[in-house]
């Protein structure tokens, strides 16, 4: 039961008290970025924390439910910054990777 608690508000562990849980859904976005995480793993998170929190049906949830990657999820969420620097980062590591291999 403990892991609902989590789902839907990960903050509940903090030693300082729960953060909204608005702060809490972006930083999940931010972490789901950098970690190129499924886009169907993460639409499922988001969902049962605006389920918790409001109702699915709202146009977040309906926006959540009509994305296919995680660009749509970062355009639905106006992370479309922070989501192409991540894009970025990731072609100059891999860029840099490869240059050290020859």
């Amino acid at each position: 039961m403990v892991a609902r608690g989590a789902l839907w508000n990960a903050s509940i562990f903090r030693p300082e008290g729960k953060l909204p849980w608005e702060d809490v859904k972006r930083e999940y976005l931010h972490k789901c970025f950098l970690w190129d995480n499924s886009p169907k793993s993460t639409k499922q998170t988001l969902k049962e924390m605006i389920i918790h929190h409001s109702f699915v049906e709202l146009p977040e949830g309906k926006a959540v439910n009509k994305c296919r990657t995680l660009a749509d999820l970062a355009d639905v969420y106006g992370e479309q910054n922070f989501y192409q620097t991540i894009l970025e980062d990731r072609e100059l590591w891999v860029a840099t990777r490869k240059l050290k291999l020859f």
